[in-house]
């Protein structure tokens, strides 16, 4: 007899799949400087955190749904901060960046021990989201829009790479408990 899949697998491929486009072009374009403005980088970022709550409410009963709608929520939010307030000092979207970096990698840490099963995932992603955290909380570098596209880039890719692995896992639906 074949093991069937949840359907939430499919959802978290497909989210992990969009992430993972999202973060790439957000960090080519950072790299490239072709993220003209800080408009651009909000808007891209609220586009994206709308479709990950979305992926994750469809994939609710995914193991990954916290860190999720975790990471989509917070990304609309830093989306949100950077088109309502397009005057703030670089120095303050990189806090709330850090926020939103530390409180993913804490909930992605904390994730590991509810499914053992992918600890590994949820740990790799959570001491990533840490590290970034770290980084700019420490003035290890310096704020520049473009820094602060390449960093958010990479917690996409991040969370593309971590749904996309908790997507390939079978997981039992949450439903079925």
């Amino acid at each position: 007899m074949t093991a069937r899949r949840n359907p939430a697998s499919l959802t978290d491929v497909v989210l992990g799949l969009l992430l993972l486009v999202a973060g790439t072009l957000i960090i080519g374009g950072a790299w490239l400087q072709a993220i003209p403005s800080r408009a651009a980088l909000g808007a891209f970022l609220l586009v994206a955190g709308g479709v990950g709550v979305l992926g994750a409410l469809v994939g609710r009963t995914s193991a990954g749904f916290f860190s999720e709608i975790t990471s989509a929520a917070l990304s609309a939010v830093l989306g949100i901060v950077i088109l309502r307030y397009p005057d703030v000092p670089l120095d303050t979207l990189f806090l709330v960046a850090a926020s939103l970096f530390l409180v993913n990698g804490i909930v992605r840490v904390a994730s590991a021990s509810e499914f053992p099963a992918l600890r590994g995932t949820f740990l790799i992603g959570g001491a990533a989201s840490l590290a970034l955290g770290a980084a700019v909380v420490t003035d290890a570098v310096q704020p520049s829009l473009t820094l602060l596209g390449i960093l958010v880039g990479i917690e996409l890719v991040v969370d593309g790479v971590s749904a996309l692995l908790i997507g390939r896992h079978e997981h039992p639906s949450r439903s079925s408990r």
